[in-house]
């Protein structure tokens, strides 16, 4: 048993909502937060506030998803951030109250429809033919290959953490990560419902060894809550993200995992950090030790998961891939179409690692083009 309750994670009563003086006037975000902060649990119809919202939302993602207005993805998926929160935050908190009425799920239809489509337009020219994806070899070698692909920015932003970063600036990086970090563990298990035995199997797994194979002190959530106090750091119930990309990182997770459609999509997802973040973890060690720390006592979180990363992979393609496509091949597409996602995601992230950490905007970097 963990009897220091500062490394439980026990999520805040009053939910990720920023108090309403904060929040820009006309705003999804306020508008959102005024539906959530509403006690009465009738659940009836949407009203006339709740139907301001929908269409505000609807607005805001024209001007963010169709024209690019940052100011608008912010508020979006900000918003979106808060809802996916409010479905795994404290039972007790008035948000809950909400996730089966009619407004609630309409917004979340209304954002995921529009950001999917957005998004899957994007890495289209990625995606190989259906015919391909219908071989199970062809999936797992395309998935690692994906996995595997360097651009200029990704590497200059590894190279950054390793051999350059200050250790305020690496502190950064392990704060503004930790949402991320601590959400893994719950979109494993959004992935656990059934589909056969094998990949229930394998999930199993990795979710046994990110439960610290029973041992609760040695968790990987444990451990990062860890790192966090060895920098004297801690997670603010709200992100310090000013920025979209990192909640639109995050909130992929669980437009795939809550949706059951999706379910294939979040299996390759899911895949890819386990396949990409080895390095990272590795220049995050390396930048570490050469400010004096001791990285396997005093960051064990990044230090174990470069070892644990290069085995989950492999065991991910083998074990949940393969074993997929061979009994459904029309699920290879899925597969690679959500791993693709991820992998958008992952280098929005580290366009937005590389403006925190100063370096040269991401359009100085080539980027993948095939």
């Amino acid at each position: 048993m963990i009897k220091d309750l500062s490394l439980e994670r026990i999520p805040s009563r009053d939910g990720v909502l920023r108090p309403a003086q904060d929040t820009p006037a006309g705003s999804v975000e306020k508008l959102l937060g005024g539906c959530l902060r509403i006690t009465d649990t009738r659940l009836g119809r949407q009203n006339g506030h709740q139907t301001h919202l929908l269409e505000t939302l609807e607005r805001t993602l024209d001007k963010g998803v169709s024209s690019g207005d940052e100011a608008a993805l912010l508020d979006v998926h900000r918003s979106a951030y808060t809802i996916y929160e409010t479905l795994l935050g404290h039972p007790l908190s008035s948000g809950p109250l909400h996730e089966r009425s009619e407004w609630f799920n309409s917004f979340r239809h209304i954002f995921e429809e529009r950001v999917m489509n957005a998004d899957t337009e994007a890495v289209s020219h990625r995606l190989p033919s259906p015919a391909d994806a219908t071989q199970p070899g062809f999936v797992r070698d395309w998935i690692l290959a994906a996995a595997k692909e360097r651009t200029p920015l990704d590497s200059a932003v590894e190279i950054h953490l390793a051999e350059h970063a200050t250790l305020e600036e690496l502190a950064q990086f392990v704060q503004a990560d930790g949402y991320l970090n601590y959400r893994f563990y719950d979109a494993l298990v959004l992935a656990q419902p059934h589909f056969m035995e094998t990949v229930k199997h394998q999930i199993s797994r990795h979710m046994w060894d990110e439960c610290g194979e029973g041992d609760m002190l040695t968790a990987h959530t444990v451990q990062f809550a860890r790192s966090l106090r060895r920098l004297g750091l801690e997670l603010p119930a709200v992100p310090l993200w000013e920025d979209w990309r990192p909640y639109a990182g995050y909130n992929l997770y669980f437009i795939l995992a809550f949706n059951r459609r999706h379910y294939f999509k979040a299996l390759g997802s899911l895949a890819m950090p386990e396949l990409f973040d080895a390095d990272r973890d590795a220049a995050v060690v390396r930048g570490f030790k050469r400010h004096g720390f001791n990285p396997q006592k005093d960051f064990e979180f990044f230090f174990n998961h470069m070892e644990a990363d290069a085995e989950h992979g492999p065991e991910w393609l083998d074990g949940v891939v393969l074993p997929i496509v061979e009994a459904e091949p029309e699920a290879g597409i899925e597969l690679i179409t959500g791993g693709a996602l991820r992998m958008l995601a992952m280098r929005r992230y580290n366009a937005y690692l590389a403006h925190r950490l100063g370096l040269p905007e991401a359009s100085a970097f080539a980027p993948l083009t095939h």
